[in-house]
């Protein structure tokens, strides 16, 4: 546990001049908050981006970032499985999830005085989630009929997983996010809490708001649900990047298509190599 937890009231201000209407600001136990102002129309559309996807699994653990996800819905505390939706639903609003190599992410579309009713279950979720044994196995076939379907049976899909494999041979972007099926089919409870433990927290989170709101009320309903959330150490990620490629790979997928189909891609530098700063990071 971080010693930062005796002092997650402090707020730390930190103005953004980068674009107009878009204010920024950091809490003391390290939750970073972006408001956009757009007063066009009377909703509000709120995100949380957690620090962790794909790229941060290892072998036998593969897509558990996408499952984890999926169980986000499945019960806290407070809420029982699927009452998280529903009560967006209630509100006349519409939400959802996705998952990347670097990051997870849930968003909320409300009418903008509702804003407070998806912040209230966010911090909810981001410390007081059950997963529940029974919930997973129903979630694992879930998650396995959807690999099914957007991969094993499509074979554009196939190749480019068999891609991403052969051009990050030793980078652990050689992952698909969704996982491979082996690893879907054997996630344990065990890995889900210790995930979630790991992952998710203040300080390894940045929350989004866009919408006809104002940043200093946003920022009040922030440090009313989640500036008594304690952050936590987070592991060191071991370096990402791959072995040196000393010529061009190839692979052939065979599959059931109607054309031939074929996939070039170049590596290029990373984002952050542009910037002199060697701790910057785009979020």
């Amino acid at each position: 546990m971080s010693n930062l937890k005796i002092m997650a009231w402090i707020i730390f201000l930190i103005p953004v001049i980068a674009s107009a209407n878009v204010s920024e600001f950091e809490l003391g136990n390290g939750l970073k908050l972006i408001v956009k102002e757009d007063h066009r129309a009377p909703v509000v559309v709120s995100q949380v981006w957690y620090k962790v996807g794909s790229s941060y699994e290892h072998n036998g653990i593969t897509g558990l970032s996408h499952m984890l996800e999926h169980m986000m819905f499945k019960g806290t505390q407070h809420l029982e499985p699927n009452e998280f939706s529903k009560i967006i639903a209630k509100n006349g609003g519409d939400q959802n999830a996705f998952t990347g190599k670097d990051y997870t992410a849930y968003f909320q579309k409300l009418q903008k005085d509702r804003l407070e009713v998806s912040f209230k279950n966010e911090a909810d979720r981001m410390r007081n989630l059950i997963i529940d044994p029974e919930e997973l196995m129903k979630e694992r076939e879930v998650v396995a009929e959807e690999r099914r379907m957007r991969t094993d049976d499509n074979p554009i899909a196939l190749l480019n997983e068999s891609f991403n494999a052969v051009a990050f041979v030793s980078s652990p972007y050689h992952h698909p996010v969704i996982g491979w099926m082996k690893d879907i089919n054997n996630y344990q409870t065990t890995d889900l809490s210790a995930w979630y433990k790991k992952w998710y927290a203040p300080n390894n989170a940045t929350i989004v708001v866009v919408g006809d709101v104002k940043p200093s009320e946003v920022l009040t309903l922030t440090k009313r649900y989640f500036g008594h959330l304690n952050a936590e150490d987070k592991p060191v990620l071991k370096p990402q990047t791959d072995i040196p490629q000393r010529g061009i790979r190839e692979v052939t997928v065979k599959a059931p298509a109607k054309l031939p189909y074929l996939m070039m891609g170049w590596k290029v530098p990373a984002i952050n190599t542009s910037h002199t700063e060697s701790n910057w990071e785009p979020y």
